[in-house]
């Protein structure tokens, strides 16, 4: 045992043993007990050499061993609050690295047993314990907050808590699925476990996640405070935080919803319900989270001890092991760290350097849906943007755009009635280009036309700074082509939003000839500022995204031309994983527009991207997808519901027969010709990595995460494999089938996209 004095001291443990102040360890204990007039000690975390707390082996291990320390000190201890060092940080959780190293359901589950003991003992120490989060306190770290008597929190933006491991497919598996519903009841731990979502200070209280909301100025000493205040209720166990509000909706109905088998029964029926809408049942992690709870059986009320805590417990390891060894969960770790290095990166190849602009102010050339939406987007992350049109009536188009975006916000309160006012007057709606000389941004998306394009640009250069980055929000023009004829084309780049730019997270930052470091790293940047997942792509006939889509979106036309029917081909590909079916995607898109592209593709790449015939048709018909409420199917105009009109066959001139094509056929002949195209755009240097593809096709098309990327994918069904079928299809349909050179080289070789 380590002694303890009533001096403020820190404290540093190993294997129960003092160590060398020179030691750094990730826990310190401070006794503040002078300070306070009451044994209150302030238990530290601050992992060495780390920008944020998480849990790694040699952290639990030596969490284990003050665990021991603790257990020693009853009667010496009047509370402890745990807090951290770390700015904006409490603990972010596991280390994901240690997850997605595990081999086995029976080594997860153990891993699952072993820290779920050590939270046991935790809850179980002979005092109370205050968890002060001033930062992200997600997944295990909330589930420390969990087994902590209190959480005070404070009211700064950063200070979040969630059980957000649903999202990396697998699920709480320190006590969360135990703790939180026993806390806050079934209802809001199933909205927060099967969603991942995340609360603030405020939020979390009146949810009764957590027991106090405090400013964060002088944060930690108001706790300190909050905790003196309320000793003796924290030592007998009293409940201080808000009651929750049962079944969703509190009060009497809420209480019985909730207090009784069938009306567990209810919220556990709609909850697998919207899961399975949600997922197509693609994502095991959900449906095992709705189990547990429903085996075990738990309502609100004071923490669970013994057997029964146990008990719970151990269902809850078990099914945490059961899916965190699945290929899906790994998959979804793997996309988390692609998504991670989009954040450590700035853009550029590896070894070069360059300066971001910083963008204080922007500008957006056209008025659109994608004009408005540019603008809401900017307005919303608090940067205000000048949006210019030619006449007034296009400019009054593109402020309903970006205020219906809002008004949405608002409603689901995500934002405030006078926030919605305060971003909304962000966006400037002009008819010149009046104090564009402040800009540091201009973003043009005018209809894509490439001498309107050049000759719009080459006006603009006469009213910008001469360090103002001009982007264009291109889908399939040549950037290097758009950049010709300026004064400075190196300050050209691309910066191709996804329709509609609000909820697609993708960004395109496409480097022309002539762009510099400094363009593409300004937008890749500011991308990040935004929100959105950039990836740079080398300047060709539809960048990565387009080039790739269009052949999927083509083909699924020719299979209609072939005589399968509408419902078929999007359920097939509903059933692979995709967010929606490619009939339905193309009339998302704009027939009109797809046919347009397809036809640049054509022109780029020959016969391998000859368009269906069936798209022109379409056109000349008037039926030009969603936003005229009629394309491949008929669109309600106020409910925006769709349905199929018979007549679409009847237009196109196809005759379908129900089964004529088979489901795998239809799987094979819309996602195969990506991964050739993506072997390709590898090849050409496109994009440098086949991580690139997968992330950009996750976040620009909505390919199913839980498979990994098109590539990983690709590989989960081997090169050779796809060599194959696409011959078999090549020597059946033609030209749009063969393989590329690369791919078969590949497969001789024996080599994936990923190498292990």
């Amino acid at each position: 045992m380590i002694p303890v004095t009533m001096e403020t001291q820190t404290l540093r443990y190993n294997e129960g043993t003092r160590m060398s102040q020179t030691q750094q360890k990730a826990f310190r204990l401070e006794n503040l007990t002078e300070k306070w007039g009451f044994k209150l000690y302030n238990l530290i975390f601050d992992l060495p050499g780390e920008k944020v707390n998480k849990l790694n082996n040699l952290v639990i291990k030596e969490f284990e061993d003050i665990l021991s320390q603790l257990e020693q000190m009853n009667g010496k201890i009047d509370t402890l609050v745990l807090s951290s060092s770390k700015p904006g940080i409490f603990i972010a959780g596991a280390d994901i690295t240690m997850i997605q190293g595990m081999k086995s359901p029976e080594e997860a589950q153990e891993m699952s047993r072993y820290t779920q003991k050590l939270m046991d003992r935790f809850e179980d120490l002979p005092f109370p314990i205050v968890a002060a989060v001033n930062g992200a306190a997600l997944g295990g770290g909330f589930e420390f907050c969990l087994a902590c008597s209190a959480t005070v929190m404070s009211n700064d933006p950063a200070a979040k808590v969630g059980l957000p491991e649903v999202l990396l497919g697998i699920l709480p598996g320190m006590g969360g699925c135990v703790r939180l519903p026993r806390k806050a009841g079934i209802a809001t731990a199933l909205d927060c476990i099967l969603t991942g979502k995340t609360l603030n200070g405020e939020k979390a209280w009146r949810a009764g996640m957590v027991e106090a909301c405090l400013p964060k100025e002088d944060f930690l000493n108001s706790v300190f405070k909050w905790t003196k205040a309320n000793l003796k209720a924290l030592q007998v166990g009293k409940r201080l935080a808000k009651e929750p509000k049962l079944g969703g909706m509190g009060g009497v109905m809420g209480s019985l919803l909730e207090g009784n088998p069938l009306g567990k029964n209810v919220i556990f029926k709609k909850a697998k319900a919207g899961v399975l809408e949600k997922t197509k049942g693609q994502y095991p992690a959900p449906l095992e989270i709705l189990e547990i709870l429903k085996t075990n059986g738990i309502s609100c009320g004071p923490k669970l001890k013994g057997s029964e805590r146990e008990k719970t417990l151990i269902r809850e390891a078990q099914g945490f092991g059961k899916v965190a060894a699945t290929e899906i969960s790994k998959n979804l770790i793997r996309l988390f760290f692609l998504t991670e290095g989009v954040k450590k990166s700035q853009g550029l190849p590896q070894g070069k350097v360059a300066q971001a602009k910083s963008v204080k102010q922007a500008a957006v050339l056209g008025a659109g849906v994608m004009g408005g939406g540019i603008a809401q987007l900017f307005a919303e992350k608090n940067i205000p943007i000048r949006m210019k049109d030619i006449n007034n009536d296009a400019l009054a188009k593109g402020v309903s755009q970006a205020s219906q975006i809002f008004k949405k916000q608002a409603q689901k309160r995500r934002i405030t009635q006078r926030e919605y006012l305060q971003k909304l007057n962000l966006i400037s709606p002009v008819l010149d280009y009046t104090a564009f000389q402040s800009i540091d941004l201009t973003i043009e998306a005018i209809v894509e036309n490439m001498d309107i394009k050049k000759k719009i640009l080459k006006e603009l250069e006469g009213f910008v700074k001469d360090d103002t980055v001009i982007a264009s929000n291109t889908s399939s023009l040549s950037i290097t082509e758009i950049q010709s004829g300026l004064k400075n084309p190196s300050r050209v780049v691309g910066m191709h939003f996804f329709n509609p730019v609000s909820r697609m997270p993708l960004i395109e930052v496409i480097r022309g000839e002539n762009t510099s470091d400094e363009a593409v790293t300004t937008v890749f940047q500011l991308s990040k500022k935004l929100g959105k997942t950039p990836i740079v792509v080398k300047d060709a006939p539809g960048f990565l995204v387009n080039r790739l889509l269009m052949p999927y979106l083509n083909e699924a036309t020719w299979l209609l031309a072939e005589g399968a029917p509408v419902p078929e081909i999007d359920e097939a590909i509903l059933a692979f994983g995709m967010p929606m079916g490619p009939m339905e995607l193309v009339d998302e898109v704009g027939i009109d527009v797809g046919d347009k592209v397809a036809h640049i593709l054509h022109h780029a790449f020959g016969a391998r991207m000859e368009p269906s015939p069936l798209h022109a048709k379409a056109v000349q018909a008037g039926r030009l997808g969603r936003k005229v409420n009629k394309g491949i199917y008929i669109y309600d105009h106020f409910s925006k519901e769709r349905r199929l009109d018979s007549e679409i066959y009847q237009v196109l001139g196809v005759q379908v027969q129900a089964g004529k094509i088979t489901k795998e056929e239809i799987v094979d002949r819309c996602i195969l010709p990506m991964i050739n195209e993506a072997s390709r755009c590898l090849e050409e240097q496109v994009v440098s990595h086949a991580s690139q593809v997968d992330l950009g096709m996750i976040m620009g098309t909505g390919f199913p995460p839980f498979r990994g990327g098109l590539l990983r994918y690709a590989d989960s069904i081997g090169i050779q494999e796809i060599v194959n079928k696409l011959k078999q299809y090549y020597e059946k349909i033609g030209p749009r089938f063969e393989p590329s050179p690369i791919l078969i080289q590949m497969a001789e070789k024996g080599k994936n996209f990923y190498e292990v």
